[in-house]
């Protein structure tokens, strides 16, 4: 979703009310954003902006576990406690010069107020896992595989869409329901795209009736 990328990246963020085209409304965005549910994976611009949390309850059936106390009764029991530890160690980050993580792109507040001050009181640093992260993307999977077979076939030379193998539309339509339009489509959007080692680039056509044609090269 460009939009949740967008929201958990710019405060405020301008969206477009409900049911309005034209209209464009400010708001603020500074929220905790949480999404559960199993074998989530996370894609794309998403990678770098969100954290990944696995959850193993050690069991088959996790909603037969008893506990003591419901979880949210106690999180609110403890909450003095709770917030006091959190704006201490925010504090003391604060008045200490203390050694910075790896660099993370429109983050920058957030790693020097929260995750540098839990990295030097011994915490792993989360933006370690962007390329795990990053790695398993799905979306990412299929372009590598996508160039990788292209270069294959191609190596370094400029082809057209309507030249493709069928082997590169059934990478790019798994399902096998894409058309040479959408094919067209999947190749136009990765103009420009660096993965796997590759980078695409598009030769734009000459004359009003000319044909693009793409060229996939290597990066390393």
């Amino acid at each position: 979703s460009n939009l949740l990328a967008q929201i958990a990246t710019e405060n405020p963020c301008a969206i477009r009310p409900f049911r309005e085209n034209t209209k464009m409304v400010s708001i603020t965005t500074n929220a905790f954003l949480a999404i559960t549910g199993n074998a989530i994976a996370v894609s794309e611009d998403l990678a770098r902006r969100f954290l990944i949390v696995g959850l193993d309850a050690g069991c088959e059936d996790p909603e037969r576990r008893e506990f003591s106390e419901e979880f949210d009764v106690l999180i609110q029991r403890k909450r003095l406690d709770l917030l006091a530890a959190a704006l201490t160690i925010w504090r003391w980050g604060r008045q200490n010069r203390l050694k910075q993580g790896q660099a993370l792109g429109s983050f920058e507040q957030w790693a020097r107020w929260c995750r540098d001050p839990l990295l030097a009181l011994g915490c792993a640093d989360p933006v370690q896992r962007i390329s795990d992260i990053k790695r398993d993307d799905p979306r990412r999977v299929q372009v590598v595989e996508f160039f990788a077979t292209w270069h294959e076939l191609y190596g370094d030379r400029a082809i057209k869409v309507k030249e493709l193998d069928m082997r590169l539309s059934l990478l790019a339509h798994p399902h096998g329901r894409g058309s040479r339009q959408s094919l067209a489509s999947f190749v136009a959007n990765l103009e420009g795209t660096r993965a796997g080692g590759f980078v695409m680039s598009r030769n734009k056509p000459l004359g009003k009736w000319g044909t693009s044609t793409y060229v996939l090269q290597k990066t390393d």
